[in-house]
């Protein structure tokens, strides 16, 4: 049984570090290949650095400005005011709600979300045109809230209609282990599970044999690439005073009158 006040720590699976997909970006069907194989893909440093160092420094203004974050000079870290809490599950907050308010049509976020590079790779691994939908969210996980935590759990099961999805998960702010990066689950893309219910996801025992979890600390910039189907979470952060930013990034298949699940963004 999911116990969702207790936080969702990498150390209670068995884990291994994420496969690196760049030596693959040069051969369109050795990534699809990869990515169909994995049900994901991990390209370091896919966006570069000057383009989220600005997204943050606007996430940071923002959050400073509710009264979630400490102000910095420095951005490279954010730390929380103390006592500081979403309310509700986080993304009901409404200080959250405006956060995505505010970053949907800010140049900077439009920046990563339609980088080149990253519209790229999602269209080659598709092998057909993709657009940005609307469902793309700026996280902001702060320490001491393990209920908040994102726990195990496949798109799929939210979005049924949407079968050629894909996810770009990029961090912020660089994110060690302590401070809750991505996790996939390996070769959890190739059938249906059991969700519990919407909130708890899917309840899986750390002794079973299909259960190895890929993940490792991220660095600002770092992308990876997941199907609907593919087991994902994000791990508690578990740090004293820093907040990890992170953006969900949803591309489907350019859409047909009925079909789509996603509005695209225009």
């Amino acid at each position: 049984m999911v116990d969702l006040s207790q936080p969702l720590e990498p150390h209670t699976f068995r884990t291994q570090p994420f496969r690196d997909a760049r030596p693959q970006l040069q051969d369109p069907q050795a990534l699809r290949e990869l990515a169909n194989h994995e049900g994901y893909l991990y390209l370091p440093g896919l966006i570069d650095a000057a383009s989220v160092v600005a997204l943050r420094r606007l996430v940071h203004d923002f959050a400073c400005s509710c009264g979630l974050l400490q102000r910095m000079t420095d951005t490279d870290v954010l730390r929380v005011v103390p006592g500081a809490r979403l309310e509700g599950r986080g993304w009901d907050d409404p200080r959250f709600v405006e956060l995505q308010r505010h970053l949907a049509s800010a140049p900077e976020f439009i920046a990563v979300a339609q980088h080149p590079a990253l519209v790229e790779v999602i269209a080659t691994v598709a092998n057909q045109p993709m657009w940005l939908a609307t469902a793309n969210y700026c996280w902001l996980k702060l320490p001491g809230s393990p209920a908040q935590t994102t726990r195990p759990h496949q798109d799929a099961y939210y979005l049924p209609q949407a079968p050629g999805l894909w996810t770009a998960w990029v961090p912020v702010v660089d994110t060690p282990i302590p401070l809750g990066p991505l996790g996939i689950l390996r070769d959890s893309h190739r059938r249906d599970w059991p969700h519990v219910d919407a909130w708890t996801g899917i309840d899986l025992d750390p002794t079973a044999p299909d259960v190895c979890w890929a993940t490792q600390a991220a660095h600002a910039g770092d992308v990876v690439l997941f199907q609907a189907r593919t087991v994902h979470c994000a791990w508690s952060n578990m740090s004293q005073d820093l907040v990890r930013a992170s953006l969900d990034l949803r591309f489907e298949p350019q859409p047909n009158e009925g079909t789509t699940a996603l509005r695209p963004m225009r």
